[in-house]
């Protein structure tokens, strides 16, 4: 039963994936006019850590990008939007805000 659940909640990203690519409503990976770089994807593999989560967003181009936030995370697997700003090496996105379905 539980296995139905995590396959329904797949299901339903992948489709809200293919949805949003097909209607073109968010961009990857853009740089704002502030210099902020917002992401679009779904987040998977979050893992706690001292200051806060450590995590990966598989973008809408397929790129995969390891992610940190240091709030607390909405629940996986989900579609939303990243703000923030990239280490000085490219390792790491060190994320400001999550927008889930157009909501801080």
């Amino acid at each position: 039963m539980a296995k139905d659940k995590y396959i329904l909640m797949a299901s339903a990203a992948v489709l809200i994936i293919v949805f949003t690519c097909t209607v073109g409503s968010f961009s990857t990976n853009e740089v704002n006019g502030n210099g902020i770089t917002e992401i679009t994807g779904v987040i998977s593999s979050p893992s706690a850590s001292q200051n806060g989560t450590v995590f990966k967003i598989t973008d809408l181009g397929g790129n995969e990008i390891r992610c940190f936030y240091g709030a607390g995370m909405p629940e996986m697997p989900i579609l939303c939007k990243l703000t923030g700003s990239f280490s000085s090496d490219g390792n790491m996105f060190f994320v400001d805000k999550i927008v889930v379905d157009g909501k801080w």
